[in-house]
């Protein structure tokens, strides 16, 4: 079983709740992060609990990301989902406040993942998707030996093996 709570001497991930709600909301508010996407992430009229809410379902592990150094402030999220038992892969994928980009927190974030993903669903095969735009994201995962394995106008999607 996954815990709720992990952490390096970087970051500390814990299990997004509801009580995450106005942060995460705020975060996928922010201009810098809607180049991750086509439209809102946000359903019409939906309430930062319900928008969380609908995340937590839709991600069964999903994570705040916090700083050890300040463990009580919420910086991003962070999240494993779509796993694949048959093929043993899993999409990995995350967001991080601007004010924090370039600072390895997002990067920290992931090792802890792929270990998590490794030691305790038995992953082999990561996988990642970010617009073909999203510079940013693409470097970091190439900079975690991600391949690219299709890309288009639109959409980047990535690969690494963690395991044979």
């Amino acid at each position: 079983m996954i815990t709720d709570i992990v952490f390096n001497d970087k970051v500390i991930l814990k299990k997004l709740t509801e009580s995450d709600a106005d942060f995460l909301y705020n975060l996928y508010s922010k201009p810098e992060l809607l180049i991750n996407f086509d439209s809102s992430p946000f359903l019409p009229n939906e309430t930062p609990q319900q928008f969380t809410n609908r995340i937590i379902t839709a991600c069964k592990y999903i994570w705040t990301i916090r700083e050890v150094r300040n463990p009580e402030f919420v910086i991003g999220d962070c999240a494993l989902h779509d796993w694949d038992k048959i093929k043993a892969e899993i999409l990995i994928g995350g967001s991080l406040s601007p004010e924090y980009w370039g600072q390895g927190i997002m990067q920290s974030s992931f090792e802890l993942l792929i270990k998590l993903s490794k030691e305790h669903l038995g992953v082999k095969i990561l996988l990642g998707q970010t617009k073909t735009r999203n510079l940013k994201a693409i470097r970091l995962m190439e900079r975690m030996w991600f391949e690219k394995i299709t890309v288009d106008e639109q959409d980047t999607f990535m690969r690494k093996v963690i395991s044979k």
